[in-house]
């Protein structure tokens, strides 16, 4: 008796939790973002694999745009 009454317990409180009828749209959501993901990953990994130095030069190029964006806004 007192386990079913701490999954009911349980169960409220991830009612109460939960988005609602947003839940099962951010779901899918999510899911599109992790495939495409992983999507960009494999694309990546083969560019390296096939243009090794072409690569590098762009890893470079995104870090220094990525340091220069941080240091815009690292004091706010």
């Amino acid at each position: 008796m007192a386990i079913d009454q701490r999954l009911d317990r349980l169960s409220a409180k991830l009612s109460k939790q939960s988005l609602g009828p947003i839940d099962p749209v951010f779901n899918e959501a999510t899911s599109y973002l992790d495939a495409a993901a992983t999507s960009l990953a494999a694309w990546l990994r083969q560019a390296v694999y096939d243009q090794p130095l072409t690569t590098l030069f762009l890893t470079c190029q995104v870090g220094y745009l990525v340091a220069r964006i941080g240091r815009r806004y690292a004091r706010r």
